[in-house]
């Protein structure tokens, strides 16, 4: 079964991710965020970072966690697409892997932000929904 599948919203880019924990949503967000940036099947994983990412509601989480994916493509140019994490109240504490963006490559997709716009992250229900500002 996909992680993911995209959905259409106006002017801005949609996913549902699917996973039955937190760590399973988080994880599954942040591949599909990458992969609509640039093909992910086509990288070489050679960075890794740790980083505690807190939030006073696991959305207030996914919206810091995917944001400071975004900070360090926009910033360092290294797109991180694979995470492994503990999530426990308030706090994710996860592991991020990806890999330096080649020079030239293209963009699938520019995400400028990630919104709080019909945001919900339900894995008692199975699922997560992230809007992307293009």
């Amino acid at each position: 079964m996909l992680s993911y599948e995209v959905v259409d919203h106006e002017s801005d880019i949609g996913v549902i991710v699917y996973g039955k924990s937190y760590e399973e949503l988080f994880s599954n967000a942040v591949y599909a965020m990458a992969d609509l940036i640039l093909d992910v099947s086509r990288m070489k994983e050679n960075k890794k970072m740790h980083e505690v990412i807190s939030g006073k509601t696991p959305e207030d989480i996914m919206v810091n966690l995917l944001s400071r994916i975004l900070f360090y493509l926009d910033t360092y140019y290294i797109l991180y697409y694979r995470i492994t994490s503990k999530y426990s109240d308030g706090e994710l504490d996860a592991y991020f892997y990806g890999s330096e963006v080649p020079e030239g490559i293209e963009y699938r997709n520019v995400i400028k932000a990630v919104t709080y716009s019909d945001l919900a992250v339900k894995p008692e229900e199975g699922y997560a929904k992230i809007i992307f500002d293009l």
